[in-house]
């Protein structure tokens, strides 16, 4: 059976490789269940610092996947509430979870077209890159009746604040990636030939960072809108009392010494 996700380690980078291009990688139930399998290894494997998310081909992801959607509703109604209701509580909420709550950080190299649910699943990412080529879609209000899935409400809320993302969600028109970077969306927008060079350069960067300190800066900002000043100021001093006790720390103060001295 032909592999829907590749997994690739080089220079303590992984990079996790939706493998669908014939189907511009939509989101289909088997390639969620391969790609959280191969999110879990690669955090398993210890030589891995940082993680690569990207698509092959042409798209990032077309979202999901029409051709099962039709066999379930081929089933009636209630099979349909059932199947959609499993899968999206079984395999893709607890995919984009994972991807955000990673203990590595992962770098979204947004390739092309990122639509539907790959939208929730390219912004749980630390970063996201896209390429000149690519744009973001939300097409689920407007084309299907149905509601934006897989974290995108809650993610793009928190991004662009709720006139953009109501606009994105509503309307389901397409932002490509200069708007996307002028908005805040994405990170950087980078030439088409340089996206895959550069996201490997990013995160070869933050896999050289310590790894709990990355893990808490995410929690504090993450957690910030839902805490007063006074809370967050707590929060954060409760973090640092962690980290400059830890090695790295004391060895990069060290360093700073030295040169210093």
């Amino acid at each position: 059976m032909t592999a829907l996700v590749r997994s690739a380690l080089h220079d303590g980078v992984t990079t996790l490789t939706l493998d669908r291009a014939e189907a511009l990688n939509a989101l289909s139930p088997p390639l969620m269940v391969e790609l959280a399998q191969a999110l879990r290894a690669a955090v398993a494997d210890e030589r891995t610092r940082a993680i690569v998310l990207t698509g092959a081909g042409r798209a990032f992801s077309a979202g999901g996947d029409i051709g099962w959607f039709g066999e379930v509703l081929a089933g009636g109604g209630l099979h349909a509430q059932a199947e959609i209701g499993r899968y999206m509580e079984d395999v893709g909420n607890p995919l984009t979870q994972a991807i955000a709550e990673c203990p590595v950080p992962v770098v979204a190299a947004v390739n092309g077209p990122c639509v539907g649910g790959a939208v929730g699943i390219a912004l749980a990412a630390d970063l996201v890159l896209a390429a000149r080529s690519a744009y973001f879609l939300v097409p689920q209000v407007p084309q299907l009746g149905a509601v934006p899935d897989l974290g995108a409400t809650w993610l793009l809320s928190r991004l662009l604040g709720r006139s953009r993302a109501l606009g994105i969600a509503l309307l389901g028109e397409r932002i490509d990636a200069a708007q996307a970077e002028q908005w805040g969306l994405v990170w950087r927008c980078i030439a088409d030939a340089e996206l895959q060079a550069e996201a490997q350069a990013l995160a070869r960067r933050l896999g050289r960072a310590s790894a709990a300190a990355l893990r808490d800066t995410r929690r504090l900002i993450d957690a910030a809108p839902a805490h007063s000043l006074e809370q967050q100021l707590a929060c954060e001093r409760t973090a640092q009392r962690r980290h400059v006790a830890g090695p790295f720390f004391n060895d990069a103060c060290a360093r700073f010494l030295a040169r210093a001295g």
